[in-house]
């Protein structure tokens, strides 16, 4: 007779014990790129975009960001939920299951704020229980003003990974 072991965590959301896996949603993105033209103070470029379908959770758990401009960048993570059906186009998004405000421009939707002070990269690294993030409706990863003037060939990247569930 075989026997199957299988390593049990205990959910503190579910209060029962479930199986040690990770979810079959994985998802994530990359991007590597330089600038032709320099970012003033208060501008930014989008980069990356996900939306997270209606009624699911993404829960980030690997998140690198890095560039070669010896003056650092900064990057800027905003949950952009819809208010409305039918703005994030083929995947929809709405309605969001938790209590976000959707982003227009100077609200609080703004999640994180990755920054490296000099040349080099960051790695946050999360697990299932203890994610890096965990968002809903859709994100926009941003890299924010103000870069180099002029524009250098300086490259700029984010790496990142996660699951996709719907909460429980």
């Amino acid at each position: 007779m075989t026997q199957q072991v299988m390593k049990k965590l205990k959910d503190l959301g579910l209060q029962r014990e479930v199986m040690e896996a990770l979810p079959y949603a994985v998802v994530g993105g990359a991007w590597e790129g330089s600038l032709t033209a320099p970012l003033s103070k208060d501008e930014y470029m989008t980069v990356l975009n996900h939306v997270v379908q209606a009624g699911r959770q993404l829960k980030v758990l690997y998140l690198r960001i890095s560039t070669q401009e010896s003056t650092g960048a900064r990057f800027r993570i905003v949950q952009t939920n819809p208010s409305a059906k039918g703005q994030t186009g083929d995947v929809e998004a709405y309605p969001v299951v938790g209590a976000v405000p959707p982003y227009t421009a100077g609200e609080s939707a703004v999640r994180d704020y990755p920054m490296l002070e000099a040349a080099g990269s960051e790695v946050l690294r999360g697990s299932l229980k203890d994610p890096v993030h965990v968002f809903e409706g859709s994100i926009d990863i941003q890299l924010l003003g103000p870069t180099p003037s002029p524009a250098t060939s300086s490259y700029y990247s984010v790496v990142w990974w996660g699951v996709e569930k719907i909460p429980e």
